[in-house]
């Protein structure tokens, strides 16, 4: 018996590093997917194949570490009880040139090769539940070295357009969403990639150390990540866009106050061209490089927009991914 899984990426629109202080954050999952084929060996060894930027090919013994973190968080203790078996994870699609891309690469293979591993194993099942979404958070913080607010994993695991919020001592809120009917969505990658461990270790250390200049920064992001995911759901498109604006520029203001540049140069650049043809542009994520998000209520002023600055950034298109997470199970 064999186990493939696979899991989409997610764009966020409005809530990132707010969301770490309990503020609403709203995520898009988006069709590109980390794909995960778990099968037995046909000898007595473990055979892994990772793609991503690079195709790596691993051979070690049952019960040994592959080298792959993500993958030795989830198996070394299960290995002894047996099967050897053969496998590959593919997130090939998250990368460009050898660039990540920044759509959440770690948590859709996380989620994917976990669903694909407990399905091989006979375990418990990995579903659009609140049960697996908090493994599966706790996992990927293993990996990320105890940082991350989740919201990346819950986009893999539940796909589609949601609202997500931490709770403390609880598990994370999660709402179904949509953006206004009339907002289309571009994704502008801007060349380089960004470490999103550094720009939330930083975030965190500023924290502590500014805890009443945080604290209002914080409300404020807070607000406006509230009154655009209150929009959106309410489908008031002008409200909506105004409020992904507003947040964008906040989050340059958040930049300096933790010392790391989240809207770079080449964010900023791309912010003025938007507002050139009536389009809003911001950061998706952590920043310092990777994606940024274009929305418009006029589809034509967006496609010329894209047309502006496809010469010098990367215009990608994604389509949203309503479905989320799947498994299932096939005939060796």
């Amino acid at each position: 018996m064999a186990a493939v899984a696979q899991a989409p990426g997610k764009l966020v629109v409005l809530g990132e590093y707010a969301v770490l202080t309990g503020a609403p954050a709203l995520v898009l999952a988006i069709d590109r997917f980390c794909r995960v084929e778990i099968a037995p060996s046909k000898d007595e060894f473990c055979h892994l194949r990772v793609s991503s930027s690079k195709a790596e090919e691993i051979v070690f013994s049952l019960g040994s570490a592959s080298g792959v973190e993500l993958v030795d968080l989830v198996t070394v203790t299960d290995d002894p009880v047996g099967p050897a078996w053969r496998a590959s994870i593919d997130s090939s699609r998250f990368f460009a040139a050898g660039k990540k891309l920044g759509l959440g690469s770690s948590a859709a293979a996380m989620t994917a090769w976990v669903a694909a591993w407990s399905t091989f194993r006979g375990k418990p099942t990995i579903g659009r539940d609140v049960t697996s979404l908090e493994t599966l958070i706790e996992l990927h913080r293993a990996f990320q070295g105890g940082l991350g607010s989740g919201l990346d994993i819950a986009a893999s695991l539940f796909g589609g357009a949601i609202t997500y919020e931490v709770v403390p001592d609880s598990a994370p809120r999660i709402g179904s969403t949509q953006l206004p009917n009339s907002v289309g969505f571009k994704s502008v990658y801007t060349g380089y990639p960004a470490s999103t461990r550094d720009f939330v270790g930083a975030f965190n250390n500023w924290v502590t150390s500014r805890p009443k200049g945080a604290r209002e920064q914080l409300q404020v992001l807070g607000q406006l990540a509230v009154d655009g995911c209150a929009a959106a759901s309410e489908n008031k498109a002008d409200e909506f866009l105004q409020a992904v604006s507003d947040y964008g520029a906040r989050l340059e203001d958040l930049g300096r106050h933790i010392g790391a540049e989240i809207v770079t140069a080449e964010h900023r650049e791309l912010v003025v061209k938007a507002a050139k043809f009536d389009v809003v542009y911001k950061v998706s994520g952590a920043g310092g490089g990777d994606l940024g998000i274009a929305l418009s209520a006029d589809q034509d002023a967006l496609t010329a927009f894209c047309a502006a600055v496809e010469d010098k950034y990367q215009v990608v298109d994604f389509c949203p991914d309503k479905t989320g997470l799947r498994v299932e199970e096939l005939e060796d």
